[in-house]
């Protein structure tokens, strides 16, 4: 419970409120997918990706997360949002975590606890993500990954011990189908860190029975086909052609992985736990839960390659994103705790001195690095929930909220608010049902998106550019001086003037016209 509330309270004394809204890209995403569920009843990932244009092209995007939210029946949108992101970031991840410990080390009674804590303190983890870079599908997938791996180790066991019958063989199969499928719906990266962590296990720990049994070879060969698939065909374009990312010269990357400072909330907690993974991590090589090890070396190599945009591009899958890489890393990182604290524990017993103080030291070290992480936790979860942050723009402000609120009633939701959807506006599908022109960050313009936006800054005089407001149902625009980011291709929607319409309200940054302009 302590180690729960230091991961969880410095970000709900962030949030303030059940219905905050991160300000980061994917959050309006998030909140639009959540909105066009609740409005027409299809969650279909399909189609879900919809949003991203404006001429009704059905785009495939994976709904499995936004489908699970969409079964709470009542509360607001963002509430419903970060209420089942907290609760699937945080309990699969700790339990599922707990539980794979267990497996690898039944005989160490105390690995699940020291597991579980290691879960909820452990810098990078889900709900880090989550106030991070608010990656929510993809975040609630890998907390659902030990749980997974500790499913799929045992069946794997029993496989080696030839303890399955083909009956039990074939269940497994679908099993592990079944979980690539929900996975792969909520992230296919999330799939492929499945596929990885599983072809690293059957390697490592099957390579010996090859000779005698020449089929489990083809475990792994078949694990890594789907990435492969994914890397070197078509069928991954829409993340093997994504450019962009955080990247960062090859020494800072190596400290990150060393000291366990990565990208995802760097803090003098990292580093201590890393003093418990490194020696589990050398141990583990020698002993039979080496294949964690070689994991750990795997996902610690497509970090770099994240961290320093390496033209090899092995982590091409993960949008080259170290902050996404870091989960699996911060779970294998983890489980190796559980050697590294055994051979503390091993040394305490055997020193000849008196142990207690020894412990009580160590335990008030814990503590103290524990606790070192509030602030930091406070900090950064500040960063994309205050209401105002220095060097950091904003997509909705406690003024426009305020004033939209005010007039949402009076407008009429029938016809378009055409606004940048790097201002507040774009939030007001997801908030008051507001049909919105562009109601996710990130969207190609497409059809008459261009014409539309350029009859802004004439419609006013010209008849023209105002029929090409009226054919697209424009009844409102809205002007935003600070947006979270600029983007030119919504510059025209800045130079209408009063002239256009009545002002339904103004901020020291913002308004909202009415259209009222003719067009014969």
């Amino acid at each position: 419970a302590l180690a729960l509330g230091i991961a969880i309270a410095p970000v709900l004394l962030a949030m303030r409120r059940p219905d905050a809204m991160l300000e980061r890209w994917d959050t309006l995403y998030h909140l639009s997918a959540l909105a066009r569920i609740r409005e027409t009843g299809d969650g279909s990932s399909r189609t879900l990706g919809i949003l991203s244009n404006t001429v009704g092209e059905p785009v495939f995007y994976p709904a499995a997360f936004h489908d699970l939210a969409s079964l709470m029946p009542v509360g607001s949108i963002p509430a419903v949002l970060n209420g089942t992101t907290l609760a699937l970031a945080v309990v699969p991840w700790v339990v599922g975590t707990a539980a794979l410990a267990h497996v690898l080390w039944p005989r160490i009674r105390w690995a699940w606890f020291a597991a579980a804590l290691g879960a909820a303190l452990v810098p990078a983890a889900p709900m880090s993500e989550w106030i991070h870079l608010s990656a929510i599908p993809n975040l609630t997938g890998m907390a659902m990954i030990p749980g997974a791996m500790a499913g799929l180790l045992l069946m794997w066991r029993a496989v080696l011990a030839r303890e399955a019958s083909a009956r039990q063989i074939t269940a497994v199969v679908v099993v592990l189908m079944g979980s690539l499928l929900g996975l792969a719906l909520l992230q296919p990266n999330v799939a492929v860190t499945l596929l990885i962590l599983l072809a690293v296990l059957t390697t490592v720990t099957g390579a010996a029975h090859w000779r005698a049994r020449p089929l489990l070879a083809a475990v792994p060969l078949l694990a890594l086909t789907p990435m492969a698939m994914l890397m070197w065909t078509p069928l991954g374009a829409t993340v093997t052609n994504f450019s962009g990312g955080l990247a960062v010269p090859w020494w800072t990357a190596l400290g990150e992985v060393v000291l366990g400072l990565w990208t995802v909330w760097p803090m003098a907690l990292g580093v201590v736990m890393a003093l418990l993974w490194w020696p589990g991590l050398v141990r583990s090589f020698t002993t039979p839960q080496r294949w964690v090890a070689v994991a750990w070396v795997v996902m610690a190599v497509l970090y770099l390659d994240a961290a320093v945009d390496s033209p090899l591009d092995l982590s091409v899958l993960y949008y080259r994103g170290q902050d996404r890489l870091a989960m699996p890393l911060a779970m294998l990182s983890v489980l190796l705790t559980v050697p590294g604290l055994q051979m503390l524990v091993g040394a305490v017993r055997s020193s000849r001195r008196s142990s207690r103080p020894l412990v009580v030291a160590l335990v008030c070290l814990a503590l103290i690095a524990a606790g070192s992480s509030l602030p930091v936790r406070h900090g950064n979860a500040m960063k994309n929930l205050a209401p105002f942050q220095d060097g950091r723009g904003r997509f909705l402000q406690p003024d426009e909220l305020a004033a939209f609120a005010a007039v949402a009633e009076q407008m009429d939701h029938r016809y378009v608010l055409l606004a940048s959807p790097f201002s507040g506006a774009s939030h007001m599908y997801a908030l008051h049902g507001m049909n919105v022109r562009f109601p996710v960050a990130g969207m190609s313009f497409k059809g008459t998106d261009e014409d539309v936006v350029a009859a802004v800054p004439e419609a006013a005089t010209s008849p023209e550019a105002c029929r090409v407001l009226r054919t697209a149902h424009v009844k409102y625009i809205y002007q935003e001086r600070t947006p979270y980011q600029w983007d030119a291709r919504y510059g025209p929607i800045e130079k209408a003037d009063e002239s256009l319409g009545p002002v339904l309200f103004e901020t020291s940054h913002s308004r909202l016209i009415e259209v009222d302009c003719a067009y014969e």
